[in-house]
């Protein structure tokens, strides 16, 4: 005798239901990665295409910007060591840059230590006031720093453009530190402060040494930044010890030649070999975290 089981159409409803949401879940990812990938495509060629037609430009024999470029010459880049102007702008620009990543950080690492761990009234208005110059334009920043300089007497210098430069890149090191510092473990910490350890003590032999990578990525950044910047420099850097950014407009102002695309490749080129030496450092993929 054979038992025939019957299937009653309750029993595939919800297998029936359930395949066109799987569908239309499949489709919402192939739609995803279609956007992803046009964005990605997208961001390389508005970044890198321009960058190598600078590149490009800077290696012409004729005596004006021109793409694509005549011939092969290192002339401009000859011209551009030449000129002792744009080396002291230069060596003005590494100095600067160094000072604001060095000040930024001292700052960034306790401020993000103390809005991701600390528990006080006002946490939230800290953590606004911290990042408020993140969403300040740059020229805001510099004309303020120039009427508040001229108020107090402080006129423009290195020193100024070093603070703006500080307040302005400060919030960025902010964010890449705390992002960071929220994925710790504090069982770590916590476990060196009951073996009689201080915070400080915990705090740069526990803390500090697991952010190593994500200080290297903000201190590249502020940098970076900072070593390029022209908002900022416009309005408190000194006359007489211009920055880089700062004698690059000039240049492209009043001169038409090659040698501003040469000056703006070694900017890029300066810019890459940063983030070479974090890649081999830290490797890509955590470097991406950052």
């Amino acid at each position: 005798m054979s038992v025939v089981e019957s299937t009653s159409p309750t029993d595939t409803a919800p297998s029936a239901r359930s395949l066109p949401q799987a569908g239309g879940s499949r489709w919402l990812d192939h739609l995803g990665t279609a956007v992803m990938v046009t964005l990605a495509v997208f961001a390389l060629l508005l970044l890198v295409l321009p960058s190598l037609i600078v590149i490009a430009i800077s290696f012409t024999e004729t005596r004006y910007i021109t793409f694509p470029p005549q011939g092969f010459t290192l002339h401009w880049y000859a011209d551009l060591f030449g000129r002792q102007q744009i080396i002291d702008s230069a060596i003005t620009s590494l100095q600067v840059a160094g000072a604001a990543t060095a000040i930024a950080l001292g700052f960034a690492i306790p401020a993000a230590y103390s809005l991701v761990r600390g528990r006080y009234p006002g946490k939230a208005f800290a953590s606004a006031l911290i990042v408020a110059p993140q969403m300040i334009p740059g020229m805001v920043i510099g004309v303020a720093l120039l009427f508040f300089g001229a108020f107090i007497a402080f006129r423009q210098s290195n020193l100024m453009l070093v603070l703006g430069l500080t307040v302005f890149c400060m919030p960025f090191a902010v964010r890449i530190v705390m992002a960071r510092l929220a994925q710790l473990d504090p069982a770590l910490e916590e476990a060196s402060l009951s073996m009689g350890a201080t915070k400080f003590r915990t705090f740069t032999s526990i803390t500090v040494r697991q952010l190593t990578g994500s200080i290297a990525a903000a201190a590249a950044f502020v940098f970076i930044e900072s070593f390029d910047n022209l908002t900022v420099a416009l309005f408190t850097s000194s006359p007489r010890s211009r920055p880089l950014a700062v004698e690059l407009y000039n240049l492209v102002q009043f001169d038409s030649s090659p040698m501003v695309a040469a000056l703006s490749s070694l900017e890029i080129l300066l810019a890459f070999l940063i983030m070479i030496v974090l890649s081999r450092t830290m490797g890509l993929e955590r470097l991406a975290k950052q």
